[in-house]
């Protein structure tokens, strides 16, 4: 009994030495780090390049393209493939295009979005100098904090200016700098920040639809490639140092 005790008790804790390593191993792979947007970007632009590579290699080498035409891959089918990799070489330059583009709208959005809170910022305590009662205040929409949203930050800022612009609050305001110049020059503000958001959301549609594209024109090249790869093999079994070429 003894013998088959520690028999029983070695395999439980062979067991559990064998569960803590499968877990060790989940958990390893459960921490493995994803590829990064600008991973993902530079294998696509590899694997767009290897296929403009591997293309011209068969189209400059007779012996790959005697081997293939009797499979279905003469001249004009691998000119066809050409063509898609030139479609998902042009959706890649045309996307990074964009998201550059949408890059800059959002910094400019940001610049912008700054530079009005601060003219708005200086409007507020030039209001809360001038008038200490509590409706005042409130007429020319100084109550609370800044907005965070944009949106509400525009709509009450336009409000503010509007009102310090119309008597009788124009008569104290505009010997504090907020004549009609000063008035346009911080709502002039607020247009910079309305165009800039519209760019933005030109620029990121702009940007989706450049992903969508270029997603689409990758997903087509790499079916006809992995086609083209697993008919090469095929044919190409008898010049293995043809194959190792491409």
């Amino acid at each position: 009994m003894s013998s088959n005790e520690i028999v029983f008790s070695s395999d439980e804790s062979l067991t559990s030495s064998n569960e803590s390593t499968m877990s060790t191993i989940e958990s390893r792979v459960s921490k493995k780090k994803r590829p990064t947007p600008a991973e993902q970007d530079e294998a696509l632009a590899n694997f767009i390049s290897q296929s403009r590579v591997t293309l011209d290699t068969i189209l400059a080498t007779p012996e790959i393209l005697t081997l293939l035409a009797p499979r279905g891959y003469g001249s004009a089918k691998l000119n066809a493939g050409l063509k898609l990799q030139s479609a998902a070489q042009s959706a890649f330059t045309i996307r990074q295009t964009a998201i550059g583009d949408e890059t800059k709208a959002n910094q400019a959005v940001t610049s912008a979005r700054t530079a009005a809170r601060i003219a708005y910022f200086d409007f507020r305590e030039t209001v809360r100098a001038a008038y200490r009662g509590v409706s005042e205040r409130q007429a020319l929409g100084v109550v609370g904090t800044i907005p965070a949203d944009t949106e509400k930050l525009l709509t009450l800022a336009r409000s503010g200016y509007a009102a310090a612009g119309q008597a009788p609050y124009s008569t104290v305001l505009s010997g504090l700098g907020y004549n009609g110049a000063g008035l346009s020059a911080a709502t002039a503000t607020l247009n910079t920040l309305q165009s800039a958001r519209s760019a933005q959301e030109a620029a990121r549609s702009a940007a989706i639809a450049a992903t969508t594209a270029r997603n689409d024109a990758a997903k087509a090249l790499r079916e006809w490639m992995q086609a083209l790869h697993r008919i090469t093999k095929i044919a190409l079994r008898p010049r293995p140092e043809l194959l190792g070429r491409l």
